[in-house]
């Protein structure tokens, strides 16, 4: 009889340990895909980080062609990246230059804005 109760304490050890071995192998898996996850994050944002550059607004004086209208002007020196239409960056070089119709004058200067990611400091100049 107590080779029976010894058979069967060991052999409910053994389920035991072996659950016990399966938790603990569940808990590390669960720990390395999070480890992995955030490591992952972590890269991706420092990736991201590094395209993209700063960039900065300037302003240039620009002597208007024959044949040259706003939206041709806009075409050429629009920065998609920071205005959602052509539209708005014509108004805006309408605003600059106190303009109140499309119109445009050939041999006249407007200012327009465009960017660059070089910056030009004030001492440059």
């Amino acid at each position: 009889m107590e080779k029976r109760d010894y058979a069967a304490r060991a052999f409910d050890n053994r389920l035991r340990r072996q659950k016990q071995v399966r938790r603990n192998f569940i808990i590390l898996a669960v720990f390395i895909v999070i480890v992995t996850a955030i490591l992952f994050m972590s890269f991706s944002t420092q990736a991201n980080d590094f395209e993209h550059q700063p960039s900065y607004k300037y302003y240039k004086s620009i002597e208007v062609s024959k044949g040259d209208t706003l939206w041709s002007i806009a075409n050429d020196n629009i920065d998609s990246e920071h205005y959602k239409s052509t539209y708005d960056y014509i108004s805006e070089v309408k605003k600059m230059n106190s303009l109140t119709s499309d119109n445009i004058v050939s041999g006249s200067y407007i200012t327009i804005p465009y960017y660059s990611s070089e910056f030009v400091s004030s001492s440059e100049n």
